[in-house]
């Protein structure tokens, strides 16, 4: 059982842990670069207890564990994903600013952290020369060896600190933490690997790693070799033949491993010159300080700056990272809003010339049919730029070379020894500027194109301390430009499914509904043959067949592709009411006690108009009428053969009735199709056919309805000499 007495497992149970600001700002860049692999960002996490940590934690969280408990990272960043490790990172970054663990004006973590990731590295070598099963077990338990030192520091800073303070190296540590908090750092970093529940060789490894020389050689193989890593970590100078009082140790860990000195040194000198490296490449200048504890630095920071000179930039960067985390948001917001990609790429350019300044911005952007940049078709855009065609080749221009290589680069930089393209040239003449700064704009999986800002030198200058601005910036404007695209892809490809279902249900309807019209119809001709000569039946007869006809090809519409021209004919509009009252008369009206009153003017004359649109706008809106007085009514049908009407002469077919009105708010979208739900039985879409049809024929309808009292349409049809759209 772990010793650890309540009140240290209190203090330390919720604690969030912290890591180097120059790791945070390395995997915020990683994560935000669509072209890193998770083995790299494995890599980067693995040079970092507090970072594994957190990886571990929340990749292996009931929320996202799958299966198993995973040990590995490589296996957590899968589980994670990108979106989360972003958000992750993005996390990570604000609390180092905002809320850090520790008081990091107070102490620097260089020598803690060269000491753990040397640890990490000798086990993973130790581990392939032992034939070790598990090599990236053996590196995940080196990296986290010494973390209970984090974890008691800040669950216990004042306490803890001055034990750390007092102890030259981690001997005396465990000595003063043992007679002080009566647990170690050993038993506390365990405690936290239980509780992960990851492998209990794993946890015994780091309860293990400062047992002597004797006890260790009775544990299991994980925890050998961490004891031996650690050993080498501290002791390898001592291999020094001269100092042979120093090698009882490490004559231990030759024997334990089965492996010559020879090779140990190879091993530690390797390591050495990784760490090294990874050092360099962070930042890192002073990690092989002798002590490889937190430590109390001599002079504290001022109020308001951060643990030690090799933090001080790179927690400065990370203040600008949140800066500009916290300042796009409300950006990224207002972008999201706008509905086209010219009012988008017009709201990015304005932004821009807000947030950076005097200058000039433009857009080239790769053309979608050929991997060449041309400038954007904008307002207020050179169009000298929309007729340039960069080709997307190193050393055809800046303009290429940035968007190639994904970083911002000027004409500035160049100076006076650097070649200039003409076509970068141009670009700077066109903008107006001394210099142009090309920015990419790329998002995580497509190249954009680049924004081009056409500046003087003085303002070059000045800008050039914002370039990361900037380049966060253009993360976000291409961000927004490609969803707003993929948000179109989307919908377009909605809209063709839409439109393959329903051209294959309207082939269904009409193979289903063709074959009955046209039994229908000869069945007629039949019956017709059965009448005797001179029948009354003869003319009714003639008009059911020739609304058969009509519905046959509104059906037949469905299946072919639209008609260009509308089928024609002379006609006489107040036969062709007389002639549809026959046939619906009775059935829409006369048997809903509606009462039909006509007033057909004889001076209307005949009409160029297609017969069938005519004949399907009036059935729908008597249709409308004898549907609104179910209980009965009066409707009235009148023409008028002379209307004018700005300037112009029509035919008018005015219908009225005395049904319940028309509600305001159906009538502000009178035309346009209801939603299906809105009146159960009906499509909702009449109306809007009826507007649709009455347009084709070059006509004007109109509506005036009070709830109540009743509605009434009027619909406005050109006389001859105006009636061109119908004759066309």
């Amino acid at each position: 059982m772990l010793q650890i007495p309540k009140a240290i497992l209190n203090s330390i149970e919720a604690l969030q842990l912290q890591s180097p600001p120059q790791l945070l700002l390395r995997f915020l860049h990683l994560v935000e670069d669509d072209r890193t692999t998770i083995p790299e960002l494995a890599t980067l996490v693995g040079q970092d207890p507090s970072l594994s940590a957190r990886v571990l934690t929340v990749a292996n969280s009931p929320a996202l564990q799958r299966g198993t408990v995973s040990k590995s990272l490589t296996r957590c960043l899968v589980n994670l994903g990108t979106r989360l490790a972003r958000t992750l990172a993005g996390c990570l970054v604000v609390q180092n600013v905002f809320s850090p663990a520790v008081n990091n004006r107070k102490y620097s973590f260089s020598g803690f952290w060269g000491h753990s990731l040397l640890v990490a590295e000798l086990s993973r070598e130790i581990s392939v020369a032992v034939a070790y099963t598990d090599i990236e077990e053996a590196y995940l338990a080196g990296i986290l060896h010494d973390i209970g030192q984090l974890l008691l520091l800040g669950g216990m800073e004042n306490s803890y600190g001055r034990l750390l303070e007092s102890s030259g190296d981690e001997t005396d540590l465990l000595n003063a933490e043992t007679i002080s908090l009566g647990t170690t750092h050993c038993a506390v970093g365990t405690w936290l690997v239980d509780k992960w529940e990851l492998s209990s060789f794993m946890a015994d490894s780091i309860l293990f790693h400062h047992k002597t020389a004797e006890e260790i050689v009775c544990a299991d193989r994980l925890s050998q070799i961490i004891w031996a890593a650690h050993v080498l970590s501290e002791q390898i100078k001592f291999l020094d033949p001269k100092q042979r009082t120093q090698l009882l140790d490490l004559e231990a860990v030759i024997a334990l491993l089965g492996v010559d000195v020879s090779v140990l040194m190879a091993i530690h000198k390797r390591c050495i010159e990784r760490v090294t490296v990874i050092a360099e490449a962070l930042g890192i200048n002073d990690f092989s300080t002798v002590k490889t504890l937190p430590s109390l630095l001599l002079q504290p920071c001022e109020p308001g700056r951060f643990g030690g000179r090799e933090n001080d930039h790179a927690h400065t960067s990370l203040e600008e990272a949140v800066r500009d985390m916290a300042m796009m948001q409300p950006l990224q917001q207002d972008l999201a809003s706008l509905e086209s990609e010219e009012e988008l790429l017009l709201g990015i350019r304005e932004f821009a010339q807000i947030l950076f300044g005097p200058g000039r911005f433009a857009f080239l952007l790769l053309r979608s049919d050929k991997p060449v940049l041309s400038g954007a078709t904008l307002s207020g855009q050179p169009e000298i730029l929309q007729q340039i065609e960069i080709p997307l080749v190193v050393g055809q221009s800046l303009a290429a070379d940035v968007a190639i290589a994904r970083q911002l680069r000027s004409t500035f930089e160049l100076g006076s020894s650097g070649v200039i393209t003409l076509v970068d040239t141009q670009i700077v003449r066109a903008l107006g500027g001394e210099g142009v700064v090309y920015l990419p704009l790329h998002d995580r999986s497509k190249n954009i194109g680049v924004m081009a800002f056409g500046i003087s030198s003085a303002n070059y200058c000045r800008l050039s301390q914002h370039f990361p601005w900037m380049m966060s910036y253009a993360k976000l404007a291409a961000n927004a430009i490609e969803t707003w695209r993929d948000m179109q892809d989307r919908i377009h490809s909605v809209e063709a499914d839409l439109t393959k279902s329903f051209e294959q249900k309207a082939r269904r309807v009409f193979h289903e509904a063709g074959n009955p019209l046209g039994i229908i119809n000869n069945y007629l001709s039949i019956i017709r043959k059965k009448l005797p000569d001179g029948s009354n039946l003869d003319e009714e007869l003639d008009i059911l067949k020739e609304e058969i006809d009509r519905v046959t090809k509104i059906v037949r519409q469905i299946n072919a592709p639209p008609e260009t021209t509308l089928a024609v004919s002379t006609l006489d509009i107040n036969a062709l009411i007389e002639n549809m009252l026959v046939l619906y008369g009775k059935t829409l009206f006369f048997n809903r006690d509606i009462t039909v009153e006509k007033a057909l003017d004889p001076l209307l004359g005949p009409i160029s108009c297609s017969r069938d649109n005519l004949k399907q706008i009036l059935v729908n809106l008597w249709n409308n009428a004898a549907d609104a007085m179910s209980a009965g009514g009066a409707f009235s049908i009148s023409t008028h053969a002379d209307v004018n009407q700005d300037g112009s002469a029509f035919f008018e077919i005015r219908m009225t009735d005395n049904g319940p009105g028309l509600p305001p708010d159906v009538m502000q979208h009178l035309f346009q199709p209801l939603e299906p739900d809105r009146r159960p039985g009906h499509f909702g879409i009449g109306l809007s056919i009826v507007a649709g049809l009455v347009e084709q024929l070059g006509g004007r309808i109109t509506c005036r309805s009070t709830v109540g009292e009743g509605t009434s349409f009027s619909i406005l049809l050109p006389k001859p000499a105006e009636n061109k759209a119908c004759t066309e």
